[in-house]
């Protein structure tokens, strides 16, 4: 099942039937709209036979991606209201989706970020050091609320996961046409 956001396209080949979701869907009207306008949500939940993905895809790489977009996103890394708003989203989405009973499974944390590699492994460090339990143990728990949490670009996503390839969908449009 390939889902998309923006200029990106992920294909979750191994999906189960029916376990693709796009959770952000912020009108009433649209299908799979949670219902609460101002819970954090991840972009899309992957149910897979062995697991369940939270995937969250941000895209400041976008070829045409306009200037004051650009900083207010590099303003949120360097101030950290990113990560935090990443962990948020994680947090909201695994409640609802545990209000649902629809969490049987692990839960990976996987994010999509179009900056260079060392950015997104200190986006990565910082969305998990906000994410309970904030790496530190909790004795009175049996299980944790996620396997790991880990962003990518682009190319090491599709070098980390082959079977799910992500693509610029203008990119392949260009491809296409010429």
């Amino acid at each position: 099942m390939k889902l998309t956001e923006n200029d990106l396209a992920i294909d979750f080949t191994d999906a189960i039937d029916g376990g693709t979701l796009v959770f952000d869907q912020m009108k009433p009207t649209q299908p799979n709209y949670h219902g609460l306008s101002e819970q954090h949500r991840v972009d899309f939940v992957v149910e897979l036979e062995e697991a369940i993905l939270f995937v969250e895809v941000k895209d400041p790489g976008y070829p045409r991606a306009q200037k004051e977009g650009l900083e207010k996103f590099h303003n949120e890394i360097e101030n950290g209201t990113l990560s935090s708003t990443f962990a948020n989203k994680f947090i909201d989405t695994f409640f609802y989706r545990w209000a649902e009973r629809k969490l049987t499974k692990p839960v990976h944390y996987l994010s999509l970020v179009t900056l260079d590699l060392e950015l997104n492994a200190n986006l990565t460090d910082e969305i998990t050091a906000k994410m309970p339990p904030a790496g530190r143990a909790v004795d009175r728990w049996q299980r944790s609320i996620y396997e790991n949490c880990q962003v990518f670009n682009l190319e090491i996503w599709n070098e980390n996961f082959p079977k799910w390839p992500a693509t610029r969908i203008s990119e392949v449009a260009n491809q296409t046409l010429t």
